[in-house]
């Protein structure tokens, strides 16, 4: 399913903009985007390039099969950093484009450009540097969240400007600086060179160069991965747009930490009783990706029925990372691609009850099947069998980056106090991220409008979650 759709991530419309690919600051006054509280206005647009030039034996970056699964796909996310009142971030601008440029001679094709399905040419052309105004308080702006406005604090997606694809910076960021002194770094960054690890390595290397550490820098980041994931000319230009057939809704929803590890409990209780193998028990992320699985089968079963048809089986698609699961394992900061989708399944008759312990069970069974790899060939067929089950809404796909470093981009101002994910337009499908105190669980979960209201209104997910609830900053 990722692998042909695009623009699943929503592009919000920008002026034509000629970027001059020199570190010289473009200056340009755009017409402004209302907000709760007041306006989101750029200041200025330039390009940063890698601070030490890329050599010539390393300016082409092999794309990998995996890697083009996700070429037409770009990753929104907004950091969001509370000022105390001895902190000025609009007098770090230099050191955080200076700080970028040295991160970039380590993740040197993020400043290349798009040459074809198989290949990156890094040629230093440079990411696209954006700073904007916000005039509001950061901690009203988050009470609660406006998940309309805060697309204005990510920067627009390279394919929404009319540039020819060869021409589109691969990674953009924008730098927004609020009223009361707090800052906003949202980030849109290509999906074909990076996936969810890649990007929180990424981030986390930028922060330590910005505050100065620098003992820990791995130089190795860039590996070439076409002899483990071949690229394969079948998903040359097979890329298709979702025909959605109604509007799609982006909700985020909050699973508080106390209630996912009483659950958790319980589950694992259960689980010991009887026959089944409790080598592996229930995990955070397994409990909650559990919880949305079972209210979207509820979901799509409510919705067979409307048809006069009957749901006899549901498969959640999650992520699982590759990394440490190679032989040898490979460097955890390494970018690109590096995963791939498990599939758990689930089989009803028409008044099955839909039990999180049930479902739990699902999830370890896949988990524990991971080892049985497929080779590319078969994997290639199982991503089109996830997309007709996708077509067909008899399936979840669910992406983590429960577990991953994304609280840890410290710049030197302190860790982000919200992590924020860009909002989607795939149907059927949840983003989960850890809460800022690593304890419980965000996601962000996209549905039919008609169906996003059945969902909320489950009794696991009301149980469990809260809905956009307000973000707290303690100064």
């Amino acid at each position: 399913m990722s692998m042909i759709l695009r623009n699943i991530f929503q592009n919000k419309p920008i002026s034509k903009t000629v970027i001059n690919f020199q570190i010289i600051t473009s200056r340009r006054r755009i017409k402004t985007v209302s907000c709760a509280m007041d306006e989101v206005q750029i200041i200025s647009t330039e390009a940063i390039k890698p601070s030490s030039p890329t050599p010539k034996h390393l300016r082409t970056y092999e794309l990998s099969m995996l890697d083009q699964m996700f070429s037409n796909l770009y990753m929104p996310f907004v950091f969001f950093y509370s000022a105390n009142k001895h902190q000025d971030f609009r007098k770090n601008s230099d050191f955080l484009k200076q700080s970028l440029a040295k991160t970039l001679t380590h993740y040197y094709p993020l400043a290349g450009r798009f040459i074809d399905s198989f290949s990156v040419e890094c040629n230093d052309h440079g990411v696209t540097f954006i700073e904007a105004h916000v005039g509001c308080d950061m901690s009203k702006f988050l009470q609660p969240p406006n998940m309309v406005v805060m697309q204005q604090l990510i920067p627009p997606s390279p394919q929404s400007l009319r540039l020819e694809a060869s021409e589109r910076a691969l990674l953009a960021v924008q730098v927004n600086y609020f009223s009361t002194g707090d800052v906003a770094i949202g980030i849109c960054i290509w999906h074909g060179l990076a996936d969810g690890s890649a990007i929180s390595n990424f981030m986390k290397l930028w922060a330590e160069i910005n505050r100065g550490v620098n003992e820990n820098i791995c130089n190795n980041v860039v590996l070439d991965c076409t002899s483990l994931f071949p690229p394969h000319s079948s998903l040359k230009d097979q890329h298709i747009k979702p025909q959605l057939t109604s509007k799609v809704v982006f909700k985020r929803l909050f699973f508080d930490g106390k209630k996912i590890v009483a659950l958790k409990e319980k589950v694992n209780k259960e689980i010991m009783v009887g026959s089944f193998d409790h080598e592996l028990q229930a995990s955070r992320f397994m409990v909650v990706s559990s919880l949305i699985w079972g209210a979207f089968i509820a979901v799509a079963r409510e919705r067979k029925r409307a048809i006069n048809n009957k749901l006899y089986s549901h498969a959640m698609y999650y992520t699982m990372n590759l990394r440490s699961k190679m032989n040898p394992p490979m460097i955890p900061q390494c970018m690109g691609n590096i995963f791939r989708f498990v599939r758990a399944e689930w089989s009803l008759a028409e008044d099955d009850d839909i039990e999180a312990t049930s479902l739990v069970k699902k999830v370890i069974k896949a988990k524990r099947n991971e080892s049985n790899v497929m080779n590319n060939i078969e994997y290639l067929g199982f991503m089109k069998d996830m997309n007709e089950a996708w077509e067909d809404s008899r399936s979840l796909t669910l992406t983590s980056v429960v577990g991953l470093r994304y609280y840890e981009a410290d710049f030197g101002w302190g860790k982000p106090v919200w992590l924020s994910i860009g909002s989607v337009s795939l149907p059927n499908a949840a983003l989960l991220s850890d809460t800022s105190d690593g304890k419980g669980v965000e996601a962000w979960v996209v549905l039919y409008e008609e169906d996003m209201d059945k969902f909320e209104k489950n009794p696991s997910i009301m149980a469990h979650a809260s809905s956009n609830p307000s973000i707290l900053i303690a100064k």
